[in-house]
Parts: C-alpha cells; structure tokens; sequence
C-alpha cells in the first residue's frame, strides 16, 4: 500500500510539473511571424487528401536505380507523402535520390532517419560512432552532446531534418531482445542525462531529436518487430521507472518523441499497441506530461502493430503527430479521408496536424529549400573532427572491472615475455598490431594455434593478454582453459550481457577491461588502455547478476603515449599534411628513398607514418613505421646523454667535476681538467673529430698521398663532397682482420674484424689529440666520446647495457639500441653509405660513423638505432619530468637541469641542440620553436626536437646518405626545419 501510495504521489506531481513542460526548442528558435506566414502561404495550396498526406513519413530503398526512380515518383507526384524514411544504402545515393525526390515534390519532404548509432546504422560510407550501451559507461555527458551536435551536422549535409534518437529505454531487463545495447543502460539517471545531452547536440544545429519508444521499451522480453510486447507492470512501477526520463527529455524542451508498439494492461486493456492507444498516446503524452512537440509512431509495418488494420488512421486518432511507414500508402490515405466523411475525426484536427508539421518544416529550413551539394559529401561526412570525437568516446567508454593484482597498466616491459591471444579473431587484429605499438616483441596467437600447444607454449610466458572477440559455444573452453592458467589479462569486445554469459569462463581471470563492442577503434583503445595511453575512466551501465553492480569501474590514469589523430590536440589533419607533399618532393629530389615521420602533442602521438623506401633502385622494401634507421649523431642526445642523466641522477657523477675523477686515462693528460659539463657544452677544446685515416689506414700500403681534391684513376672512391681517397689504400693487418678469431673477436662490418687492441688504441689517439688553445664552442664528437667512457667507468657498466637496463627497457623502447643485427634482420634495417673506401660494402645494421664504428658499433658520439616510435618513449619521458609507464625513470630535479640549462656562450644545452634566438635563419630547429626547444640533428638524416610549451615532440628519420653521404638535397632543400614549420601551423590557434 505504501508503494502504491508513493507511486500516486509520484504520478501527481509529473502531473503537476508538467504545466512547466517547455514549448519545443527548435519553434522557439523560428520568427514566428515569417513561419505562421510560409504555414498558412503552404497550406491554402493543399488539397485534403494532400493535408493528410503531411501526416505520413514512407521507408523506402536507398538504392539510385531507375525502378527505384519511378517508385519514388508515384509516392511523391501521386500521393503527395510528406516525408521519406530511407533504409540502408550509400551516402551517395540518399544524397542523390534525396535531391531528386525533393525536386519531384510540391512542398519540401521532411526527411528522416533511424541512426541510433550516427549516420552509419544505415550509411555504410560514414562514421560508426559507438552503440549506446557502450555511451552508457561514459562519464563525461559533455562528450554526448558534441556527439549529438556532430550527428546533427552530418545530417544537415545529408538534408536530414530528424532523426528517431536517442533511445530512452530503461534497458533493465538483460534479456530484452530489442533493445539491449541500443539503451545507455538501467540507471534512470544515466540513461536521461545521456539521452538528453545527445538530443540537445542535435537540436543545437537544426536537427530534430526523437526519443524512443514511450513509454519506454526496456523491460520486456518479446521484440515489436515480430510481435506486440507485453509490459507486465504496474503504474506505480511505470511512473517510477519508465516515464521518467521521457518527463525530463519533454521538460528539457526537446521537440519529437516515438510512441512504441507495446502492450500495457495497467493503461489499456484492450491489447491495443500503444502507439494506437489514445489512452497512451494522448491522455499521458500529450494531456498529462503535456508534450506539445511531434509525436512519430514507431514503423506500423511492425507485427507489433501491422496486424490491426487502418494503421494510420488509428495512429492519428490516438494523437500522433506522424504514422511511420504504415503498409499501402494510398489505402490508408483513403481510410482517413473516409473517416473524415463518417466523422470519425474533424477536418479541423487534420489541418491542426498538418499545420504543426509544415511549422517544423519551416524550422528545418525547408521555406528556403537548397538541393544537398554532392561535392566532397563522403569527405565531408567522415571529416577528422567526427573521428577525433569517435575516437573520445571509445576511449573514454573503456571500463576496467578486475585489476587483482595491479597488473594495469601493463608496466616493466623489459622484465617477463608477453602474449597476446585473439579469441574469435586472428593476429592481424586492430588489437593484436595496437599492442606492438608498446611492446613490439610479443608472442602472437589466434584460433589457428590447437588449444593443447597453445597451452604448452603459453607456459614459457609471464603475462597472457586474451582477447576474447565471440562468446560463441566453439569459443568457451578456450577461453576458459587460458584464464586458468592465472596469467590472463582479458579484454571483452562484447556487451555486458554477452559477457556475464562468459561469466564461469573468466572467473580466474584476475584483470578484465570491458570494450563493449568489436569494432576497430574499441580494439584501439582497449589496447591502448591496457598499456596506459588513456585514463580509464568508464562505469559499468548496467549491472550483471552474479558478476558486477551497476556503475563499477576501476579508475586508472593515463601514463603513456596515446595514439590518436590531430584533431584530438587541437591541430589540423588538413595542415599537417602538408608534411606529405615536402617529403614526396624530398624523395622525387632524391634528397633521401624514404622516412619516418611522428609526431606528438599532450602525449599524444598523432601522425606516425612510413614513407617511400629503403632504396632508390630496387624498391623492394617499402618503408614501415617498426623500421630502424641509423641516428648517427642522434645517439648523443637519445643515447650518451641518458646514461649521464641517469648516472647524475643516481649520484654517480657530478656534472661539474672533470671527467678524469672517473675515467683514469685522463688524469695525466692536458685534459684532466675538462669537466663533464663542458663536454656537454662542446666547450672543452677538443678537436671536431678523429682523423680515422691516420689511424686504421696502413701507411705502407699506398703511395703518393692518400687524399685529393679531384677524382682520377687513383683517386677514384669518393669520401665527401671534393674528396677523394688512394684506391690503393688498405687497412692495418694487425687492428683488423677479414676473419673472426680469438685475435679478431669485434665485429666492425660483414667480414670484418677488429682487434681486441682496436678500441684502446683508438682511445689513445683521442687522448693524445691536441687541445685547441681556446675552449670556446666547437662541436666534437670525441667529447662524446670521452663522456661514454666517462658513464662507463662511474658506473662499472658498459653503457649499451646500462641504458638498456635503466633507460630503454623500463621505456618499452625495444627497437633502441646499439649492434642491432643481434636482435633485428636486415630486412628492417635501412641502409645507409656503400662505404667503397673503409668497409668496402653497402652498410646494412652496421653503424655508419667510422668512429663509433671501428669501436665495434658502441660509441658516445653514434651507433644507436631505433625507429621514431621509440624515441617518441624517451622525449615523452623528459616531458613527463621523468616518469613513464607508471615507473620512475628519473629525479624532475634531473629533467629540469637537463632541459633547461643552456650555455652562455653558445646554442648548446647540456647535451642538447637548441634553437638559435638571435639568428634564427642559422637556426637547425623551426622559426616558430620555443627557446625552450631541445633536440639534435644526425649526419644521416635524422632529428628529434622536443618544444615544452607546445608539449610537442617532432621525429624525422631517413637514410640521406644513400648510397653516398654526398647527397646533401636534404638541407638544400631545408626539409627538415619545413617540416617542423608545417606542424606549428598545424596547430589550432598558435602563433609567433
């Protein structure tokens, strides 16, 4: 009694609310002295079966064929139907028959559509925003209404003037069979405050909102398509449950709503569909929550419906607005007409109806009709803003519901092997190839591995990331024998409902990310939120018995890169690729065969791509992103100087003492008292290089000099630009060797061997060099040189490994490293120089740098090699004030003093390019660069700059020095620092 009590009292105040129900939005926008004008202007030229005919909105095909033509021309010149539904097909075609059909009609047809999920429920060439369930989790509600305004605009381009959304279903029966993930859920205050944002989106830019289906659709177990729906429930329940969010969608001044075909006892017991109950459709709708915008009836082709006979005329009688798609227009035109005669209904109320539609038609637009511009319409509709959005939404539905043992983020990629199994889905998965973004070197598998190897081989791995892409029976054990190994990190690209059914299947599962859908970007950014490129933030909209409560969902912050495009850093696709046209004119100019090219803002890596190939020639090697390219002088910045960072950080080093406090050979030397900063700075007096020649080049073997200005028949290997070598020059015998043995242990090139004597004879000569008199600014290698074997010996560890160990495996850079052909083939590898004079080969994998060469490919001044995704790792870390990944890398102390110490006597920072301020036409970075910009330049064509202001990082790798380093169009052609420009510009809003 009290629940009934309390319901009554429920119902009277809706009642009592509803005089404070608030005349439609979109009429409220309209001068209503020039509608009421164009109405009645309308209206006069219309006969009575043409009023009625106002009423009426048809489904019919999307297909531009000439049967589908004359189709449309009856309904349109015969019987005079007010507006078009159409069913799926291309953009193209609606936009062309959409433009046809209005020229062929007297008054301007309204023209819907059913695009519960955008436009792409019925248009296969546009964006597929995320289904509602999926919206449902989404914390933001601002994100709802940019995507009903986004939606809005698509239909607007489209001359769509409604379209039959949002759902308002309270979806809280889990074996609804209609509705189910087309509801935001079973929480009645998500489900309205959601529904309302997406319907004042649309309704912001024109575009009709319809809710759907009052008085609401979500608890009921039969589908209205095939038959009428039973709703068991009591008033009370209705009132409490159902009705209210339709009262707040009306009270919120939006304009359409859907009655449904359902079958509701406790309002109308004589089994009439609701969209056919005046009871239903006028008494509550219209009297007692007072909506005075357009009432739509659901399809009465529908069983729910069709089977009653005079569908239209019923539906107009019980008080809608709109019959949708009833069977056999031109009967039920007639019926009505005949009722009119019989007196069954006025011709007054006709005309009220038919005047309230055309004031809407006004409102769309429709008394200054313009045809749908077909030019650049599949573009338009798929612009990068509705992706970056789209994009938003996936990635802000991601709801994490076990996290056990912490194991998300995924952190320590360099401790323990992981592998990622697809479920119902193969290796080449969106997912599968998102996950090598963090961690290339995963183990892969799909449904083609039998479960019993699979098991076996999944024994040697530390963490199991299981995809799980069908709930199909065939599916079950597989799923359910992984999990039971305790490793398995699930990603679920199903519905809630779809997965509790797995429920038995993931009980041992200790972590498990629901991505709600299989679509491509839900495998994006579930891989994506695995590894921490996005803040997990969704909530479970509906609750899973047995499993999970409604609103679950475990919080996680974003800690890596994120991967996205432009847009979503508010900066220009359009811009920015203009990137495309300098680097196409780069390869035709023979500047380089091909590139890498990334680029990040706020942590976002938002253009990543692969260009031409490794070679001019042959092109057998198209460029990819997961390619390695040589750095040369790129190591000193993304190698050398970590390693010191990290010693400093550590209180290894002190930046200010000399380096011969750590590295012994120095000490009695003209250099013992050259500290590690200046080196830093280039600010020690060192020479620019080492003369390789004077070094590893036998003396005996040649005569005459071994260096000239002009090619001849002696002089015929080129060196550089004007130099030329004695071809008969050979290298020393005792330092290298064409064999490897105990003598010849290091591995110089392919069939070449150095001696284990190389490398201290090497760093005798650098010792040995003789200091220039000043130690003003001079670029040196062999300052990086002795800063390697400066970390070296404070350390006690060689610095590949130490970099590795502290540096780039905590970052996940598993491309990054020296001597990469002991972990990657050839194949991925671009070549640099055809070396005709040292190596005598074309250098593949081997450093191109005859210094760091020659000291066996691990030097301070070059040897690294990585692609650009990995360096992105490192900058990102530096911004980050030294975490990445959940793991502390270095001290904000450490990044601070690195970033920002600058030289006062040159450019240079501490190990770090920098912009020139004063001469910024000799500046190696763009004019728009903040003095606050770091990065460096690499002889072999690369660069990385890092603008903390603009939280920008900007990676460009080629291979310039094929096949010879006397390719120098690069800088003439000023590539480089162009690219850096054109990205600034990209940049919505920046200025300088």
């Amino acid at each position: 009694m009290k629940k009934i009590i309390a319901c009554i009292g429920t119902f009277f105040a809706l009642v009592a609310l509803s005089t404070q129900a608030k005349n439609p939005y979109l009429l409220q926008t309209a001068d209503r002295s020039a509608m009421e004008h164009w109405v009645d202007s309308v209206f006069e030229t219309l006969s009575p079966k043409e009023r009625i005919a106002q009423l009426l909105v048809i489904t019919v095909r999307n297909s531009d064929t000439p049967q589908n033509r004359k189709t449309l021309q009856r309904l349109i010149q015969e019987q005079k139907i007010g507006g078009l539904l159409f069913d799926s097909g291309t953009a193209k075609d609606q936009a062309n028959l959409t433009n046809y059909c209005q020229s062929l009609s007297k008054v301007p047809l309204m023209i819907t559509l059913d695009g519960e999920w955008g436009l792409a429920m019925r248009l296969s060439d546009t964006p597929r925003f995320p289904v509602n369930m999926m919206l449902g989790a989404v914390q933001n509600d601002s994100l709802l209404y940019e995507y009903g305004r986004a939606v809005g605009k698509q239909c607007r381009r489209m001359g769509i003037h409604v379209n039959f959304a949002p759902v308002l279903d309270i979806n809280s029966n889990p074996r609804n069979p209609v509705i189910g993930k087309r509801s935001f859920g079973e929480s009645l205050k998500n489900v309205s405050s959601k529904a309302i944002a997406y319907a004042k989106g649309l309704e912001s830019v024109g575009v009709m909102a319809v809710a759907k289906h009052f008085p609401g659709h979500g608890d009921t177990s039969e589908d209205s398509h095939k038959t009428l729906p039973l709703v068991p429930h009591s008033k009370e329940r209705l009132m409490s449950t159902e009705i209210p969010p339709f009262k707040a969608y009306i009270d919120s001044g939006l304009s359409g709503i859907m009655v449904g075909h359902l079958n509701i006892p406790v309002w109308d017991a004589t089994n009439t569909p609701s969209s056919l109950s005046p009871i239903i459709t006028r008494e509550l709708l219209c009297d007692s929550l007072n909506f005075e915008g357009l009432i739509f009836t659901d399809a009465l082709k529908m069983k729910g419906a069709s089977k009653f006979g005079n569908t239209a005329l019923r539906a107009i009688l019980a008080g809608n607005d709109i019959a949708l798609n009833p069977s056999k227009p031109e009967e039920q035109l007639n019926s009505i007409l005949s009722a009119i005669e019989q007196g069954k209904i006025t011709q007054q109320a006709i005309d009220e109806k038919c005047k309230k539609v055309l004031r809407y038609k006004y409102v769309f637009g429709l008394a200054n009709y313009t045809p749908i511009k077909t030019k650049n319409l599949i573009e338009d509709l798929n612009a990068p803003e509705y992706d970056a959005l789209n994009r938003k939404l996936n990635s802000e539905a991601m709801t994490l519901l076990r996290n056990s043992q912490n194991l998300i983020p995924i952190t320590h990629l360099n401790k323990g092997r992981i592998a990622v199994v697809s479920v119902g889905n193969d290796t080449e998965s969106v997912f599968q190839k998102t996950i090598t973004l963090y961690a290339d070197n995963v183990g892969r598998f799909d449904d083609s591995n039998p479960l019993p190897s699979l098991l076996d081989t999944l024994k040697h791995y530390d963490k199991i990331i299981l995809a799980v892409h069908s709930g199909k029976a065939e599916h079950r054990a597989r799923i359910g024998r992984i999990c039971q190994t305790g490793k398995a990190i699930v990603a679920c690209f199903l519905s809630p409902y779809q997965m509790n059914r797995l429920s038995h299947e993931l009980t041992h599962c200790k972590t498990l990310l629901l991505a709600y859908e299989n679509t491509s970007l839900a495998q994006e950014y579930a891989a994506q939120a695995l590894f921490g490129g996005y803040a997990i933030k969704g909530k479970l909209p509906v609750s899973l018995e047995g499993s999970f409560k409604l609103e679950e969902g475990i919080y996680i912050p974003k800690c890596r890169l994120g991967y996205a495009i432009p847009e979503s850093v508010d900066m220009d696709s359009w811009i920015l690729s203009a990137v495309d046209s300098i680097i196409a004119q780069g390869i035709k100019e023979e500047a380089f065969p091909g590139c890498q090219l990334l680029v990040t803002r706020q942590g976002t890596v938002v253009w990543n791509k692969a260009y031409g190939y490794f070679d001019y020639e042959t092109h057998r090697h198209a460029v990819a992103t997961n390619d390695l390219y040589d750095l040369a002088s790129v190591s000193k910045a993304t190698g050398t100087l970590p390693a010191i960072m990290k010693a400093y950080d550590n209180g290894r080093i002190d930046l200010n003492k000399p380096m011969s406090k750590y590295f012994a050979p120095l000490r009695n030397t003209d250099k013992k008292s050259l500290t590690i900063k200046e080196a830093l700075l280039h600010e020690t007096g060192m020479p620019a290089s080492l003369q390789m020649t004077s070094v590893i080049i036998d003396p005996n073997s040649f005569t005459k000099p071994l260096i000239k200005r002009r090619k001849s028949s002696i002089y015929s290997i080129q060196i550089g630009n004007n130099t030329f070598a004695n071809r008969n020059a050979q290298l020393r015998k005792d330092l290298l060797s064409s064999r490897k043995s105990d003598r010849f242990p290091m591995r110089i090139a392919q069939n070449l061997y150095g001696s284990k004597s190389l490398p201290d004879t090497l760093i005798n000569r650098i010792i040995e060099c003789k200091l220039r008199p000043s130690k003003r600014y001079l670029y040196s290698c062999l300052n990086f040189v002795l800063l390697k074997e400066t970390v070296e010996s404070a350390t006690g560890i060689a610095m590949d490994k130490y970099l590795q160990q502290n540096i780039y495996g905590p970052l996940g850079m598993q491309t990054t490293g020296y001597r990469p052909l002991d972990r990657f083939p050839t194949e991925r590898i671009a070549p640099t120089e055809c070396d005709n004079f040292y190596r005598k080969q074309q250098l593949i994998g081997y450093v191109h740098d005859e210094t760091a060469c020659f000291f066996g490919g691990v030097q301070g001044n070059a040897g690294l090699f990585s692609n650009a995704n990995d360096l992105a790792k490192l900058c990102q870390m530096w911004l980050n004030k030294g975490t990445y990944g959940n793991e502390r890398i270095l001290s904000p102390k450490t990044v601070e003093l690195f970033l920002t110490e600058k030289s006062s006597t040159s450019r240079r920072g501490l190990g770090f390019d920098k912009p020139d301020m004063d001469n910024p036409e000799k500046s190696p970075t763009a004019i728009e660069a903040s003095a606050s910009t770091i990065g460096h330049l690499g002889f072999t064509g690369t660069c990385f700059w890092i603008d903390p202001e603009q939280e920008l990082i900007y990676i460009f790798l080629c291979n310039r020095v094929y096949p010879s380093r006397t390719h120098d169009a690069l800088s003439q052609l000023n590539i480089r620092p162009e690219l850096f420009s054109t990205i600034y510009r990209s940049i919505k809003n920046h200025s300088k």
